[in-house]
């Protein structure tokens, strides 16, 4: 059985003091904030913001929030001095010194217009469901749907990127996503900033996530 996390507080701290860096790798809805009923409602919460702040202040921390919203949206929301971004489930990074956007997912956003045209009138008799285009991928939030209709608008979705073979569908907390096919996900992307920022071998790595798409990362990091 894996330990608790609580109990490996120690060894993150002894490694901390013995490399000189912490990394710290967070999520942001269900994480840094709140999950709410629309994702424009998200805001992470005054505490939340003045720990991290204070993290951010320790010499050695080194933080980026990696997150399934659009790049600019989850920079504007976490906005803090110093962390780097990765949106899309990492398919725009940004701080770090890195600016990167996949460029197959860059590609792909023809057909990600084409598919929400398609989705939302499909879902227009549905009350709750609708349509948020994050530039590179495609959020269909159903949290407030009945959950009779549930299955209506998983079909609905599935119909439209079924004839596109450049989308591919995957499952969150009460949302749908249409994602460009590209190989690359949020573990890729945390091994990839990682890459970048090199931190000691014997560096602690935290990871926070709440939601299916983070145990990508969490296998990525295991």
């Amino acid at each position: 059985m894996l330990p608790h996390a609580l109990e490996r507080v120690p060894a993150w701290c002894r490694g901390w003091k013995e490399s000189g860096r912490l990394v710290l790798l967070l999520d942001f809805d269900g994480t840094l904030a709140p999950i709410v009923e629309r994702p424009e409602m998200a805001a992470m919460p005054a505490e939340t913001r003045t720990a991290l702040e204070r993290l951010m202040a320790m010499p050695g921390v080194q933080a980026a929030v990696v997150s399934g919203r659009g790049l600019a949206d989850v920079r504007e929301r976490a906005a803090i001095p110093g962390i780097a971004y990765a949106g899309n489930h990492g398919m725009e990074i940004e701080g770090a010194g890195l600016h990167r956007m996949h460029p197959d997912a860059v590609s792909a956003r023809p057909s990600l217009e084409a598919a929400a045209r398609l989705i939302e009138p499909a879902l227009a008799a549905i009350p709750g469901a609708f349509v948020e285009d994050k530039g590179m991928t495609l959020s269909i939030h159903f949290r407030q749907v009945p959950p009779e209709r549930h299955d209506e608008v998983r079909d609905a979705v599935e119909r439209v990127v079924r004839g596109d073979g450049g989308l591919h569908v995957t499952t969150g907390k009460m949302v749908i996503e249409v994602r460009p096919r590209v190989d690359w996900d949020k573990g890729k992307a945390v091994l990839f900033l990682l890459g970048h920022i090199r931190p000691p071998f014997n560096a602690p790595v935290l990871y926070l996530g709440d939601d299916r798409t983070d145990e990508d990362a969490f296998r990525a990091l295991a």
